[in-house]
């Protein structure tokens, strides 16, 4: 949960959001919108067609490069649950940290173009120094990267095999 991560909850005016506690416990809050949402005889009708985008569809490369990026956020805790750094990526990856920079740029610009907020310097009032948050919350909070795409990924380098780099 984090603002703005909910934009709506149509069509459902009253909800409960269900948190894992302390030791498994769920700990769940009821929501009631009714007094954020319109009436559904409320709703303003217009006559312009609907807007359709393509489906979209993610390379076997960008998803890698995508739980490669998230990868943290799943399996660490506190300070360290970050998404991962152009390098940290590379080296999971196997691949040079330009080429993962590369495919993070073409994955940004074609989720911008689904209209997926935060991913270019035309958004309004977000800071343009670092995409990578924008992109690994999208990526968790829309399921495209969960722990099963974590499964994908090279097995980690063991201590002492020579990648201190």
């Amino acid at each position: 949960m984090e603002p703005r991560a909910a934009i709506t909850s149509l069509p459902f005016p009253i909800f409960s959001v269900v948190f894992a506690g302390r030791s498994g416990a769920a700990v769940t809050v009821r929501v009631d919108a009714r007094s954020l949402t319109p009436d559904r005889d409320d709703e303003v009708v217009t006559r312009a067609p609907k807007t359709v985008t393509s489906p979209m569809s993610l390379t076997r490369s960008q998803r890698l490069v995508l739980a490669a990026l998230c990868e943290p956020l799943l399996v660490k805790a506190g300070p360290q649950a970050i998404p991962a750094t152009y390098a940290q990526m590379g080296r999971r990856l196997g691949r040079q940290p330009q080429y993962v920079r590369n495919v993070v740029k073409s994955l940004r610009e074609s989720l911008s173009g689904h209209g997926i907020p935060g991913l270019t310097t035309d958004d309004a009032d977000i800071p343009h120094d670092d995409f990578r948050w924008a992109l690994a919350r999208w990526a968790v909070r829309t399921g495209v990267v969960g722990v099963a795409e974590l499964c994908d990924l090279l097995p980690e380098p063991e201590e002492g095999d020579g990648d201190d780099a």
